[in-house]
């Protein structure tokens, strides 16, 4: 009676678990409550089983060796029991199921996302050669491996034709700049209302700056709407202050001189307001007249088209 009471109650703790892991399966939809039922399965029978065996062999034989074998069984039972709960803890922790908790960050998430600072490239330069002066502030110039290239010289601006120091400073560009090979620097600036050739800095075999020298020198002045790197137009505005200063060039007394003499007016062209003949005009170099020109009369104009002495 005992042995059969041992064995129906392990046989329903096994159906019983099975039933229970099979509507867990059907509610979740997952696969491994069926290797649990069976794992469990496996180790609930031999649980029920083996103490009914150690009991047997108790009263059957009086056999020492009962309690090894009870003992035996439970140990065997124990520790079938640990390995089916670390295989379904470790399936748990890779695939949690249901609602999960977040834990606070150890350290909150900025507000604002600081966007990576952009730098700006550095300037181009380049090795060339000056292959002509065009007008004192603009040169041709040859990078090896490219085509011919007309740039204009940083922030300075040389003296018109026909203004005081102009053949000076065109002298002064020829001979600085002709055919001499210079660092190129591409990309420092730009100059409002000129026309658009690239703005560089020229650095002479010596190391001199072109543009600060010519200031220094009173060669050129400096450009008043260039927009500049700021090393480079502090250093042209010095270089201008002190050719100013030193008075060279075009700040010299020569060109105090003309810049401070009065410009006479220039007399106005009197036209004669009528001309008796087609030949007084063309003598004046009025003709042809049209209607409404000074000198115009319908005497004149035979075919009556508004046109005199056509």
């Amino acid at each position: 009676m005992f042995f059969g009471i041992v064995h129906l109650v392990g046989m329903v703790a096994t159906v019983v678990m099975s039933a229970l892991l099979w509507r867990q399966r059907a509610r979740q939809g997952r696969a491994w409550p069926w290797l649990m039922a069976g794992l469990v399965a496996g180790v609930l029978w031999p649980v029920t089983l083996w103490p009914a065996v150690a009991a047997y062999w108790h009263r059957k034989g009086e056999s020492a060796k009962a309690p090894l074998i009870a003992g035996a069984c439970a140990l065997g039972a124990v520790i079938m029991l640990l390995v089916v709960g670390g295989l379904s803890g470790t399936d748990q922790r890779a695939q949690p199921a249901g609602p999960q908790v977040l834990r606070e960050p150890s350290s909150p998430p900025p507000s604002v996302i600081t966007p990576e600072p952009v730098l700006a490239p550095p300037p181009q330069q380049d090795r060339a050669q000056v292959r002509d002066v065009l007008d004192d502030d603009r040169v041709l110039i040859q990078v090896p491996g490219r085509e011919l290239q007309v740039v204009r010289i940083a922030g300075v601006q040389a003296p018109a034709e026909g203004e005081c120091w102009s053949s000076e400073a065109r002298a002064f560009a020829e001979g600085a700049l002709r055919d001499a090979t210079v660092q190129v620097t591409f990309g420092v600036g730009w100059s409002s209302g000129r026309s658009p050739e690239p703005e560089v800095s020229l650095i002479l075999a010596d190391g001199a700056e072109y543009s600060s020298l010519a200031l220094q020198q009173g060669a050129a002045r400096l450009y008043p709407q260039a927009f500049l790197a700021e090393g480079l137009t502090s250093e042209l505005t010095q270089a201008e202050a002190t050719a100013k200063t030193a008075g060279r060039g075009l700040w010299g007394q020569q060109c105090s001189a003309a810049r401070a003499a009065p410009v006479p007016p220039q007399a106005e062209e009197v036209l004669p307001a009528y001309y008796a003949t087609c030949e007084q005009a063309r003598a004046a170099g009025a003709a042809p007249l049209r209607r409404g020109d000074t000198g115009y009369s319908s005497t004149l104009d035979s075919d009556g088209d508004g046109i005199a002495c056509d």
